[in-house]
Order: C-alpha cells, then sequence, then structure tokens
C-alpha cells in the first residue's frame, strides 16, 4: 500500500455564526421570561392566548436552528438518501430545520463539517472514526465529532470497457496502458480507494500520465458523461447495489465489472478499515455471478453542538421509517434499524443516544 497521506482542507471563505443551543431562542412572547412578567390580569388572559396561538409553533421550531446535511455529488445516491433523510426527519418539526445539500464525498465531509459546527454529514464510517482520532488522511484530530446513525454499506465498482482487454487492474502496470479512468472529486471515497487500489500494484496517478492515459477527477453526472462519450475506458463509483447508473452505463458500452482481489481487500481492511464485499450475481447486466469488492458503510454525523432533538428526531425517523427508506434506494431491503448503532469506537450524539437507549439498543 502507499505510504499515509494526510488531507488538507481550506478553511471557508466565511463562517456562519455559532448554531444556538435548542431553548436559547431570543424572547417571541412564548418564551419563560421576558416583557410580560408582571402587570395586569389582561396582560395574563393575553400571554395565554399567545402561548395556545400557531405563531408559538414558530417559535418552538426556532429552537431548532437551521441547519445542513452535507451529502454527496448531485445525482449520487447519497445527496438522495439525505434529501429523504431530511425529508423525514422534518416531519417532527414546524419550522423544517434540515435541508440536504451536495457536499465533497466521504473524505472531505467530516472536516468541512467540523471546521463549521452546527451541521450534520454524510461519510464512511472508517473516515469519520479517522477524522475523530487525528489519523491518516486528517491532519489533526476533530474530537467535537458524533456518529449519529449507521447506514448501508457502498460497494466499490470498477467498469471496464471491453476494448481494453484486462481482467485486473495490475494490468495496467505490467502492460502500461495509456488507459483514461474517470473517478470522483479529490476527497470522495471511489477517488481515494483508487489511489490505493493503484498504488498497491506499484502505479501513481503520475504513471498512468507518462504512459499516455489520464485521470478525470469528475462527480457523479460528469462521470457518466465521460464514459458515455468514451472520453474514459475505466470508471468507478462507490455507490449502494444496485445502482440504476451503473446498470445504464453496462448497457451503453460493452464492458463489464472487475473484483477486488482478495490481497489487495485484505491490505485496504488493515490499513483503512474497509470490509470485504460482494456484489450480487444478477444485479447487472451480463453479470450472473456475483463479484467480490470491498465496501464501507455510509453514516450520518454531527457535531457535539447540533440540536439533540434534532438527532433524536433523525434516528427515530429512520428507525420508524424503514419501509419508506427501501422506496428510496434498494439497498435498505439489507438493513435494519438496529444496524443504525456501529460507531467504531466514534462517541454518539447525545440525541442518537437517547433513542438508542430507550429503545434497549445500547446500554443505559
Amino acid at each position: 500500500m502507499s505510504p499515509s497521506r494526510t488531507l488538507s482542507i481550506p478553511s471557508p471563505a466565511t463562517k456562519r455564526a455559532p448554531a444556538r443551543r435548542a431553548g436559547s431562542a431570543a424572547w417571541t412572547g412564548c418564551g419563560e421570561s421576558g416583557p410580560c412578567r408582571g402587570g395586569s390580569s389582561a396582560r395574563l388572559v393575553a400571554l395565554l392566548v399567545a402561548l395556545t396561538a400557531p405563531g408559538c409553533l414558530a417559535a418552538d421550531a426556532d429552537r431548532i436552528p437551521r441547519t445542513n446535511l452535507i451529502t454527496g455529488s448531485t445525482g449520487g445516491s447519497w445527496y438522495a438518501i439525505g434529501s429523504a433523510i431530511s425529508e423525514r426527519t422534518n416531519l417532527a418539526f414546524p419550522g423544517h430545520p434540515l435541508t440536504a445539500v451536495p457536499g465533497a464525498g466521504g473524505i472531505s465531509n467530516p472536516a468541512r463539517v467540523a471546521r463549521v459546527p452546527g451541521d450534520l454529514g454524510m461519510s464512511f464510517l472508517p473516515f469519520l472514526r479517522a477524522a475523530h482520532r487525528g489519523d491518516p488522511p486528517y491532519r489533526r484530530a476533530y474530537r467535537e465529532l458524533r456518529h449519529v446513525a449507521t447506514l448501508i454499506e457502498n460497494k466499490l465498482h470498477v467498469l471496464v470497457a471491453d476494448r481494453l482487454g484486462i481482467g485486473h487492474l495490475e494490468e495496467i502496470a505490467t502492460r502500461r496502458l495509456p488507459v483514461r479512468i474517470g473517478a470522483g472529486p479529490p476527497g470522495s471515497g471511489e477517488e481515494f480507494l483508487l489511489r490505493e487500489i493503484l498504488a498497491f500494484h506499484g502505479i501513481s496517478y503520475d504513471d498512468v500520465r507518462k504512459w499516455g492515459g489520464r485521470i478525470d477527477l469528475l462527480g457523479t453526472g460528469e462521470r457518466a458523461d465521460a464514459w458515455r462519450d468514451y472520453h474514459v475506458d475505466v470508471i468507478v463509483f462507490t455507490i449502494n447495489e444496485p445502482a440504476a447508473v451503473i446498470t445504464e452505463l453496462l448497457l451503453t458500452r460493452p464492458s463489464r465489472l472487475l473484483e477486488v482481489p482478495a490481497d489487495v481487500s485484505r491490505a485496504l481492511q488493515t490499513q483503512w478499515g474497509t470490509s470485504r464485499a460482494t456484489i450480487g450475481g444478477g444485479l447487472y447486466p451480463d453479470h450472473d455471478e456475483a463479484i467480490q469488492t470491498v465496501g464501507m458503510p455510509a453514516v450520518v454525523f454531527a457535531t457535539e453542538d447540533v440540536s439533540e432533538e434534532l438527532t433524536y428526531a433523525l434516528v427515530r425517523a429512520l428507525a420508524e421509517g424503514h419501509d419508506y427508506l427501501e422506496t428510496v434506494h434498494p439497498a435498505f431491503r439489507q438493513w435494519t434499524p438496529l444496524d443504525m448503532i456501529a460507531s467504531a469506537g466514534v462517541p454518539r450524539h447525545d440525541g442518537a443516544a437517547r433513542y438508542y437507549r430507550e429503545q434497549g439498543w445500547i446500554d443505559p
């Protein structure tokens, strides 16, 4: 494997003011103290009327600050899943406080969320653990990060055009092929895994370029377009199976999915905490046999200052909305709400932990 690398995420140009904690909203006429203290019975009647008015729902909603859920690129499964999670979570609040927004990917999101506290994000569990501990590829520990819920496993899909005539990525080195590879943007899970797999075989990005090839780091939609237009011959996705985009791209050009050899999988597991995974047979056209690859579970995380009510509502929405989640992505058919508690040693957010304790899933 290649030497450990560190990741440097530039600080945002502007930062939001720190998110208000629940219960710290300014006086709105429905609080526990304020200008109505004392005074005539008429004022008391007015206060009682105000307490039952619809406006107090807005005040209660204001107790939950507007919060982003940082996902993946638009067109990818994370953005769709994050949007569904936000939609279901917001059913618990009149103010719709949670919004899914695109993000750079599994490696970048923990650093981004930690540096601008008050948001939630999606990443892979091994990267969340590394970010919390300060292990490579992160330059420092982000101790304020908290685990919220572990979701479905994302699996590496390596799609290769038949015209290359290769059965393993190692052949790129042995034959010094001028191969054109499409991967995710810097900070994405697929780009990270591609780099590490190539490095295991002694191949660097510079080697690929030296042999007349290139590496294009693209978002999900751009990557698919590059494949359709014959601009790349190898394309990688870390995605939930079965993925409609993989099916469509297999039908676009003569191609096949490559396995990740067992020795490569073991090395990745040892160094990065990935898992040996299987893409089921029959899920994709002309792929009746199972394909061995590597996987990483997706995870929702937060900083410690995110509202406890919000993370509680989020994990409850996930647990009680399993049937709905299956309509968002079929991979949720293999997932159970109990899977949410796997945190790999990262401290759980207080709101999520409260729900898990109520269900008897973790110790009191």
